[in-house]
């Protein structure tokens, strides 16, 4: 067995031991590239070379200016704000929280912090307007995840690098387009399941007054649309922005740097920087190549996106979706693109949005954040069943990962890019 099969194979098993045992998958895929490196006399700085460092820049740059900005409250009340607008017209919210999970993607985190973020938002003032908090949840966290491949989120940087690196332009917003689409097909999906019009009439009215923006939630604003202006415009690099940004905000006295250091998913980070490791090692040994041809067996001109759309869909039930799936299938794109015969644009966006949308089982952090936020509210467990609800959320991915696959099996996405 050669070295481009065996590092497969050690892949596969950080996969599954980092599922069962709960342990980071990209430590364990570094962990098992030294383990291959000293079997097939592999020098260490070959290994290293498998570190992006722009990535990681990229990555920390971005996060850690967003700990600061939503540890002093600003994304926040920025989103109690947007809320407050539809005032008596409560039926708006859960298209209220759609728009706003993507704006608070879109600007820069990324939908890892902003998946957190919005159920926590959108589960109380739902219960407040009397409509489906379990809804206005799944419906917020889909803007997210329309929002997750802006050209300013780390995501995006990680899909783009790996593109990249197969010689495909590095353009990720026709992606977000395919990704949209998606989502707001399952919104409408959601919407009318769950009755999103009906509000209950006895329901508790939010009569505090927001407070106004502070000077430092000002400044705050103010420099994330600088650094919005100067990426999108300018070509400034996101992460070098984001330190400087970051680090004009600390100095104005509008965050705490260790406070804002300890909210970088540091986690994350070493999920996408080991896997990238041990993917390194599985490129120069040939291992794409296994994994194109394996595929195209099962593969057509008709059901390559679809097949792929599943297997994204399917992986991100137990992985990551941008620790593991995508650095783990994006690079076969090419490959099989060429050798199948479709677009190689369109498999990486099936791949992205197949490791996205399939994301809100209960084992995932977004189904499990939004468990946790219904079960903390007044008279949980009779009105919103664990059981049932834990249910419903598989539903919901099992519905995602469906409309997905028949709009790549009927070629919408090939339409589009």
């Amino acid at each position: 067995m050669n070295l481009g099969m065996i590092s497969l194979l050690a892949l596969l098993a950080a996969i599954v031991i980092g599922f069962v045992r709960n342990a980071n998958v990209g430590i364990l895929c570094m962990g098992l590239a030294m383990v291959l490196g000293v079997i097939f006399d592999i020098s260490a700085s070959e290994l290293i070379s498998g570190f992006s460092s722009s990535l990681f820049m990229q990555m920390v740059g971005i996060t850690y200016l967003f700990a600061i900005i939503s540890g002093n409250g600003t994304l926040e009340l920025l989103a109690r704000k947007m809320v407050a607008l539809v005032g008596k017209r409560k039926a708006l919210i859960p298209f209220v929280m759609y728009i706003l999970g993507f704006a608070i993607c879109a600007v820069g985190p990324g939908a890892i912090p902003s998946l957190a973020i919005i159920p926590v938002i959108a589960i109380p003032v739902a219960v407040s307007a009397g409509i489906n908090p379990i809804m206005t949840a799944i419906i917020g966290d889909l803007g997210v995840m329309s929002g997750r491949m802006s050209p300013l989120t780390p995501e995006a940087a990680v899909v783009r690098e790996l593109m990249e690196a197969q010689g495909m332009e590095a353009n990720t917003v026709p992606i977000m387009l395919c990704l949209t689409i998606t989502a707001l097909i399952v919104m409408g999906i959601v919407y009318v399941y769950y009755k999103g019009w009906k509000v209950e009439k006895h329901s508790e009215e939010e009569n505090e007054a927001l407070p106004g923006f502070r000077p430092d939630q000002l400044l705050s604003l103010l420099w994330l649309a600088v650094m919005a202006v100067g990426v999108l415009f300018f070509s400034w690099n996101v992460g070098l922005t984001g330190f400087l940004v970051g680090s004009v905000l600390i100095v104005a006295g509008c965050g705490k740097e260790g406070q804002a250091i300890k909210g970088i998913p540091w986690g994350v980070i070493l999920m996408v920087m080991g896997v990238g490791i041990l993917m390194n090692v599985i490129s120069l040994s040939g291992g794409i190549d296994i994994m194109v041809a394996g595929l195209e067996t099962v593969m057509g001109p008709k059901t390559a996106s679809m097949i792929m759309a599943v297997a994204a869909g399917v992986m991100s039930f137990f992985s990551s979706g941008l620790g593991v799936v995508f650095p783990t299938l994006i690079p076969t794109a090419s490959g099989l693109a060429a050798g199948v015969g479709v677009s190689a644009m369109e498999l990486v966006s099936v791949i992205v949005i197949g490791g996205t949308v399939a994301g809100f089982t209960p084992i995932s952090t977004t189904g499990a954040l939004i468990m946790a936020g219904v079960a903390q509210q007044e008279n949980a467990e009779e009105k919103f069943p664990q059981n049932r609800l834990f249910v419903e959320l598989f539903a919901v991915s099992f519905l995602a990962l469906f409309v997905l696959a028949v709009l790549a099996a009927v070629g919408v996405f090939g339409w589009l890019l």
